[in-house]
C-alpha cells in the first residue's frame, strides 16, 4: 500500500510541475510580444536611429575598456 501511495503522490507533483512549466511558457510568450511591441513603439520614435548608433557605440566603448570581463 505504501508504494502505490507514493507513486500517487509522484504522479499527483508531476502534474504540478507540468501545469507550473504550461504557465511560465504562457508568460514567456506574453513577456515577449510586450519586448516586441515595446521595440516597434521606440522605432516609430523620432532620433530613434540616431540614439541607436549612439547605443552602439557606448556599448563599444564599454567593450573596449572592460576588455570583455563577462559584465
Amino acid at each position: 500500500m505504501g508504494v502505490q501511495k507514493n507513486i500517487g503522490l509522484l504522479k499527483s507533483k508531476n502534474e504540478q510541475v507540468t501545469e507550473n512549466l504550461k504557465l511560465l511558457i504562457l508568460e514567456e510568450k506574453k513577456t515577449r510580444e510586450l519586448v516586441i511591441g515595446c521595440l516597434e513603439i521606440l522605432k516609430l520614435m523620432p532620433d530613434y536611429e540616431e540614439a541607436l548608433k549612439q547605443l552602439e557605440a557606448n556599448n563599444l566603448k564599454q567593450f573596449n575598456e572592460d576588455g570583455h570581463k563577462g559584465n
